[in-house]
């Protein structure tokens, strides 16, 4: 199974690419649109060639998951904790953004490696951001305390007007999420990836993972939440996380796995639905191809009524001819 990157290739082929002909440029403003409602919008300006303005729009929140000046909690100290003097944060944002970063390419370490690692962790402002609160929580666990301000359930944003919940404790952190999709085909199929993935995680090799449960309804952990946050008309898929997942640099692997997991089984979701079209485009093909075997000669060619004959075409014929 493929997952996601936390860098975003977009923002981080621009940086390189700034970085390595910083003279040779020209004024650029571009934006992009990554999964679940991330966009970006990059400008530089070659009267000042080492400033890099970075905004960024995030998920619009549901009413559960709570927001400070349009961040999620946490978020400015994350930034200043990531970036350093690298980055200023401008305030206000630009318009129909979340937030705006001054990036300042002159403060950028001088060893490659770090200056490298730095680039990647600017491409990766979305996790920046919207993990703070998660990894806030985690860190708690680590070492096996909860925050006073977090010992009750949390809603926090990963999709539009959409949330998952955390309960902290100081032994374990729950995590649930409401698995909602709009087309019946994309239900079907993920309830039963949901399914099989839990099936999965019973495996002898998986005993360190987190432990993984699903239920058509809501999980007891949810009690006292919105009743608009319990609809899910693919279940809900609840993780267990214990102080051995966070450790080290285990950290950032958590987090940005369960920041993005509706968007990994949603991807894995298509990527079936793509297979499956393919396999029965290629059945059918197969069965055309032992019809068109199948018939003798002399049905392949009849006679029109002025007495002219026509030829019967294949699969093939009919490819070739469209071509042509």
């Amino acid at each position: 199974m493929i997952l996601l990157q936390s860098p975003s290739r977009f923002l981080l082929q621009i940086l390189q690419d700034r970085l390595l002909s910083p003279d040779k440029g020209v004024d650029l403003d571009c934006h992009s649109v990554e999964f679940d409602d991330v966009r970006y919008h990059i400008q530089f300006s070659m009267r000042n060639p080492q400033v890099v303005v970075l905004s960024v729009s995030l998920p619009i929140p549901p009413p559960e998951a709570i927001f400070f000046d349009g961040l999620p909690f946490g978020a400015i100290e994350a930034i200043k904790a990531a970036y350093g003097a690298v980055a200023q944060i401008l305030d206000p944002p630009k318009d129909g953004y979340n937030l705006t970063m001054k990036l300042n390419l002159s403060k950028l370490p001088s060893d490659e490696e770090q200056r490298q690692a730095l680039l990647v962790k600017i491409a990766s402002v979305r996790e920046v951001v919207l993990g703070a609160p998660l990894r806030f929580v985690l860190k708690n666990l680590a070492t096996k305390t909860v925050a006073p301000e977090m010992d009750q359930l949390i809603a926090l944003v990963h999709r539009p007007k959409e949330s998952f919940f955390l309960l902290p404790q100081a032994e374990k952190v729950t995590v649930v999420y409401p698995m909602r999709f709009q087309d019946s085909t994309d239900i079907v199929l993920a309830t039963s990836f949901l399914q099989e993935l839990i099936e999965s995680r019973r495996t002898a090799g998986l005993n360190n993972a987190p432990s993984c449960m699903w239920s058509p309804s809501p999980p007891f952990e949810l009690k006292g939440a919105p009743a608009q946050a319990l609809t899910a008309n693919a279940g809900f898929v609840t993780f267990v996380i214990f102080p051995r997942h966070v450790e080290g640099k285990k950290i950032d692997r958590t987090v940005w796995s369960l920041l993005t997991f509706h968007a990994y089984v949603s991807y894995h979701v298509k990527c079936s639905e793509g297979f499956m079209h393919t396999r029965m485009r290629r059945r059918v093909e197969s069965l055309i191809h032992a019809l068109d075997r199948a018939k003798p000669e002399s049905e392949k060619s009849k006679k029109l009524v002025s007495g002219k004959s026509f030829k019967r075409l294949s699969l093939n014929d009919a490819r070739s001819n469209s071509n042509s």
